[in-house]
């Protein structure tokens, strides 16, 4: 199983480039994709849902054009959407049944897959309740619910764990990665620990274009010499903060603990270096000066340490 995406380039009608040049291969598993707002996320998986068509490029899952037959390819997938329109007055179980519908699923396999994702997503109990009533995390595996009810090959989560406790993220993470099996899934997030367990690759997209796409651990390990920790007065943590990529920070006997990233010679401190994280990844190349390349940036590691 594989989608394919070629040269995706979109332009929107006022000239706004939200997707330059973007080519992909993605096959079963999780790939967490993550950018901040306007990175072209949603213009992404607005393309691979058959909702936006590119400007230039194609899209092609099992090497024939998701467009060909647009019927047959959206039978294969399925989408939660970041913010769904929810009809309160409806129970948990009686959506399931309007959007089996929506999907033109027959009734008699409907039935079963209803019943199956309900125990799936811990939701029997509470089904016949009305959605109203539901908290935020029943109504987010409620709607990760509805986007698995056909069994899709292609799956796509906009931002599943939005507003969730702590508990109800954990849940929603585990049940990603326990329905990943044989099917592509597509985690949109803002959240990095959403994604760095359970993802095999994460896809970094900036301005429109995917500047990185690797497993977290190859990401994690290209990091080797640019995260840093050093103490600071609480007086100089303001000047700190303007000065450096700062990734965290916590208390320590001399004053306050900064965790920053950035180059040997950028962090001008007394220093140590620590292993990074996905975090910190995430906040290098979001802040990163898109023509400084990674090879750059790995020689001026290298000519440091000589």
């Amino acid at each position: 199983m594989e989608l394919e995406l070629e040269h995706i380039t979109h332009i929107y009608k006022k000239g706004k480039k939200a997707l330059d040049d973007v080519s992909l291969r993605l096959t079963p598993g999780v790939y967490g994709l993550l950018g901040p707002n306007g990175a072209g996320k949603s213009t992404l998986m607005n393309i691979i849902t058959t909702n936006l068509i590119p400007t230039s490029g194609e899209a092609l899952f099992q090497g024939r054009s998701i467009l060909a037959d647009n019927r047959a390819y959206r039978s294969r997938l399925g989408y939660m959407p970041q913010q769904q329109g929810m009809y309160n007055q409806m129970t948990g179980r009686h959506f399931l049944w309007y959007m089996a519908a929506l999907k033109k699923i027959p009734r008699q396999e409907a039935k079963k897959r209803i019943e199956y994702m309900l125990e799936l997503v811990s939701l029997k109990e509470t089904a016949n309740q009305r959605i109203g009533s539901y908290s935020g995390g029943m109504k987010q595996r409620l709607l990760i619910a509805q986007a698995v009810l056909n069994d899709p090959e292609i799956l796509i989560l906009d931002e599943p764990t939005a507003g969730l406790d702590p508990k109800e993220r954990i849940r929603i993470r585990n049940f990603v990665s326990e329905i990943s099996q044989n099917r592509i899934v597509l985690l949109a997030t803002h959240v990095v620990s959403d994604v760095e367990c359970i993802a095999k690759e994460i896809i970094l997209l900036k301005q429109g274009t995917v500047i990185r796409q690797k497993t977290p651990a190859e990401l994690i390990c290209e990091m080797d010499g640019l995260v840093w920790e050093f103490c600071v007065s609480a007086e100089e943590l303001a000047d700190v903060q303007k000065q450096y990529r700062v990734s965290n920070l916590s208390i320590c006997p001399e004053g306050i603990l900064v965790r920053a990233v950035g180059k040997r010679e950028e962090i001008r401190r007394r220093k140590r270096p620590v292993r990074a994280g996905l975090e910190d990844v995430y906040l290098y190349y979001m802040e990163a000066d898109l023509g400084d390349s990674l090879e750059n940036r790995i020689q001026s590691i290298s000519d440091a340490e000589v």
